[in-house]
């Protein structure tokens, strides 16, 4: 099961940021997950991996930082599903 969330999280100094997160759920309790937290400068990508490799757990987290958004849809649809909005918006 693929889910998707979007929120705001304030950090202990009264920075708020947004997060999305994307997760796929597996039967065996397993899970990958991407986190997208844009912070000043840039965003900040996390990808964790909860799954079963021969009976035992594996856990593995990796992260990145981009200054482009590393969930944005750059195929020609997206690109122009973000032109169609910013052309409604401006009507």
């Amino acid at each position: 099961m693929d889910n998707e969330l979007t929120m705001k999280e304030e950090s202990s100094t009264g920075v708020e940021s947004t997060v999305r997160i994307t997760r796929k759920e597996f039967e065996d309790g397993g899970y990958e997950e991407t986190r997208v937290e844009q912070v000043d400068g840039g965003f900040i990508k996390t990808f964790c991996t909860r799954k079963k490799v021969g009976g035992e757990w594996v856990y593995k987290d990796e992260k990145s930082v981009s200054v482009e958004d590393p969930m944005k849809d750059n195929s020609t649809e997206g690109i122009a599903n973000r032109l169609e909005s910013i052309l409604k918006n401006l009507g």
